[in-house]
């Protein structure tokens, strides 16, 4: 009888192990541009469409940071910092690189091409 006081006593008083802390933790860092001016709200569909299909898919957001980029007119926008993690195992599996290539190929698909000669502004990769 003693012996089982015990243990449950030393159960009791024994820290628990939060499983949750045991899913990897990835950032995630999304570029928002600038809209053109206007004189209402804006909503950025393209990144509630992503965020919403990476939180259904099992993660939590942790942090979140913003910085504003203004590198002229063309280039000004947002970016969205967050530091995600899995909340279930099979989320664990995923990675956000794979979702957001999805994305880009989904987005690319969409898009006509159109042949011709463009100059090409290697600025805009720098952001």
């Amino acid at each position: 009888m003693i012996n089982r006081l015990k243990e449950a006593l030393k159960a009791l008083l024994r820290p628990q192990k939060d499983y949750q802390m045991d899913y990897k933790i990835q950032s995630f860092t999304y570029f928002i541009p600038a809209p053109p001016p206007r004189s209402s709200g804006y909503r950025e569909k393209q990144f509630d469409k992503l965020f919403y299909e990476f939180i259904n898919r099992g993660y939590k957001i942790l942090s979140t940071t913003t910085q504003a980029s203004s590198a002229g007119e063309k280039h000004s926008g947002m970016w969205v910092m967050f530091v995600v993690q899995a909340t279930n195992a099979e989320a664990e599996k995923l990675n956000l690189n794979d979702i957001l290539a999805e994305e880009v190929k989904n987005k690319s698909q969409v898009k006509e091409e159109i042949e011709g000669l463009y100059y090409i502004d290697d600025r805009a990769n720098e952001l």
